[in-house]
């Protein structure tokens, strides 16, 4: 063909002997792969979301209990008298041995709690402080040794968002035991699905807290405290001293026994009272473990109301301060219950 306005004419007729259905095909191979890519790529994210989200939890586990044998407590001077004569895990059997005789009814109190999960946020960042409204009751074993805990917690600041909106509260009830039963998250704000439930330990319970909901509330804290503390005198690995008995400012002035206990390495408390270290493979000890722990007991109540938890580095790894402390409160028959949670969420959160 010929020039047309000084353009070369492009033939649209192939040459003679030429197929031009080998293109075609390597295109449509192309194709094919690229889909069987995609086809993999959302296959594998949704094994992960099934693997990080979905799947079954592991197991609770049980931890030891606390039984009172019964014998008579001692006088303030002879509780002070333990812990200058560095028994703090014989102490602490005696706050809980006071605790079980005294506080039948559960209990209410104001947390202040800031903490780094599994290493976040890194220093030199400081940890957000959360402000939570705190109920517990049936933490206390029973004449048969079992538990019923109920757990009711409402953010008044600090609240951590999931899916760009804040869980406002939280509620446990225990009713099957081992585990089994659920935590009901509330997220007011949210389009959809604003009540969840979750497995006590699954990933979004340990992404959301260093410990378990299920251990919340001062009489399983201190029994978390005294479980770790008695395993390390066993193991002749128990390195602690009296720091001081004074009034302490930021625990509303209460005068407080004291104690810091050493570690020789980072330890990684696991995330039940009884359970394995809660670290994931890819973290160092350094990061997410403790090597220092600092409590405070309340020395008219025999209550540990403040932790303090320090990184290999010297940051706050964690901290927990309980206010406002009522030992005998009187709860509405529905406060453990999803529509009591709303209504208290509702009552804090304006």
């Amino acid at each position: 063909m010929g020039k047309m306005d000084g353009i070369p004419a492009v033939s649209l007729v192939p040459p003679a002997g030429k197929d031009t259905r080998g293109g075609a095909t390597r295109t449509r191979g192309r194709r094919m792969r690229y889909l069987v890519l995609g086809c993999l790529v959302l296959l594998s994210g949704g094994l992960w979301a099934w693997w990080s989200w979905l799947r079954p939890a592991p197991p609770l586990a049980e931890g030891e209990e606390f039984f009172d044998n019964q014998a008579p407590l001692p006088e303030a001077e002879a509780f002070l008298r333990l812990l200058l004569d560095h028994q703090p895990v014989e102490a602490l059997e005696k706050c809980l041995a006071r605790y079980q005789r005294e506080v039948r009814h559960g209990m209410t109190a104001t947390l202040i709690k800031r903490e780094r999960i599994y290493g976040q946020p890194p220093p030199p960042q400081e940890p957000v402080q959360e402000v939570i409204d705190l109920a517990v009751r049936g933490d206390v074993p029973d004449e048969t040794g079992q538990t019923h805990i109920q757990v009711r917690m409402v953010w008044r600041e600090g609240a951590r968002p999931v899916l760009g909106s804040p869980v406002r509260g939280v509620l446990y009830v225990e009713e099957q035991g081992g585990g089994k039963d659920k935590i009901l998250t509330y997220r007011p704000q949210a389009l959809l699905r604003p009540e969840h439930y979750i497995a006590l330990n699954d990933l979004s319970a340990r992404s959301s807290s260093r410990y378990c909901l299920r251990d919340a509330g001062l009489y399983r804290g201190m029994l978390r405290t005294y479980t770790a503390w008695k395993q390390r005198q066993q193991a002749g690995r128990l390195q602690v001293r009296y720091l001081a008995t004074e009034a302490v400012d930021f625990l509303e002035g209460r005068v407080c026994h004291i104690l810091e206990r050493s570690c020789p390495e980072p330890e990684v408390d696991p995330f039940e009272i009884g359970g394995t270290p809660n670290i994931r493979p890819e973290d160092q000890p350094a990061d997410v473990g403790v090597v220092r722990v600092r409590i405070y007991l309340d020395a008219e109540r025999w209550l540990q109301i403040g932790s303090e938890l320090y990184r290999a580095d010297g940051h706050l790894l964690a901290s927990y301060y309980f206010r406002d402390i009522n030992l005998q409160p009187v709860f509405a028959p529905d406060d453990f219950t999803p529509q009591g949670l709303k209504r208290r969420v509702a009552d804090l959160v304006k």
